[in-house]
């Protein structure tokens, strides 16, 4: 048995050491990015069933009194009860008299553990919805 001599193995001391750090930070890393994108996606999908609301809500009161404004009042105040940290768009209240659909515009902020304060991803956080109803059927 001849043994490897201690001047060769002394460049090895802490390789395995620093492979389960690195790995561990890579895990560590793609959790977070994986938690930040289900985030993102969580709010766009809850954003769309906030607008789709509000405008259902807006069409249905321009079908009881054809004003535009007391309808997107009627928008702002579904989305307001359904999230409050939702805002209606600026022009985000559109009214069709002639078919009496509306399309509203929705926009929040995803809460997000790191894209939100980085400058490359904080675009995505910003998310909106925009969706198109008439009013329900009696």
């Amino acid at each position: 048995m001849t043994r490897t001599p201690n001047r060769l193995r002394s460049g090895e001391r802490g390789a395995v050491g620093m492979m389960i750090i690195m790995w561990l930070a890579i895990v560590v890393l793609l959790g977070i990015t994986a938690i930040d994108a289900g985030s993102i996606a969580f709010t766009k999908f809850r954003l769309a069933d906030v607008a789709s609301t509000a405008s259902t809500a807006a069409a249905n009161a321009f079908r009881t009194s054809p004003n535009t404004v007391t309808a997107c009042q009627v928008a702002e105040a579904s989305i307001a009860a359904e999230d409050p940290s939702a805002k209606l768009a600026k022009k985000g209240c559109v009214i069709n008299p002639q078919t009496s659909t509306v399309t509203i515009t929705v926009r929040k902020e995803a809460h997000t553990i790191i894209a939100s304060h980085l400058g490359v991803t904080k675009k995505f956080t910003k998310v909106s919805a925009t969706e198109t109803n008439g009013p329900t059927a009696l």
